[in-house]
């Protein structure tokens, strides 16, 4: 069954709700749900959303090259638009690896995608799934647009 995003409450956070997505199958899909999601906000940047997309591609891409694909995705807004939350779920249980010192050391094998995760994101949580798999949870703060120029 393909990844698709839900359009109810997220049970683990109350007040959260969810816009209807596309389904998600490749990382432009996820590119294209966050586009919509925070141009229905008034509570975001335009650097949010480049560092939203540039994280969830990189989760994408890790699933499809290192855990068969994605077997969930998910993006929403919680209540009063306060922070993005984006869930990608795969079937393989071994975390990622990579620490944001890589992305400093032009000669280090790998691990430039989830440090940069990591540096990009304000929060994120690893989850094991019930089937055995992973559920790899980031969220952005947002604010006001317009308070960047205040």
């Amino acid at each position: 069954m393909p990844p698709t995003g839900a359009c109810s409450s997220d049970p683990e956070v109350p007040g959260s709700e969810r816009a209807p997505q596309i389904p998600v199958k490749t990382a432009a899909d996820a590119r294209e749900v966050l586009a919509d999601l925070l141009a229905a906000s008034p509570h975001h940047t335009a650097e949010v959303l480049v560092d939203a997309q540039i994280a969830v591609t990189e989760l994408v891409s890790n699933a499809s090259r290192h855990a068969g694909g994605m077997t969930g995705f998910d993006a929403y807004l919680e209540a009063n638009d306060t922070r993005l939350v984006i869930n990608v779920e795969d079937s393989d249980p071994r975390h990622p690896v990579g620490e944001p010192l890589a992305l400093r050391d032009p000669t280090a094998q790998g691990g430039r995608g989830w440090a940069m995760v990591l540096t990009l994101a304000d929060d994120s949580a690893i989850h094991r799934s019930p089937t055995g798999g992973k559920r790899i949870r980031i969220t952005f703060a947002l604010q006001p647009a317009d308070s960047s120029t205040m």
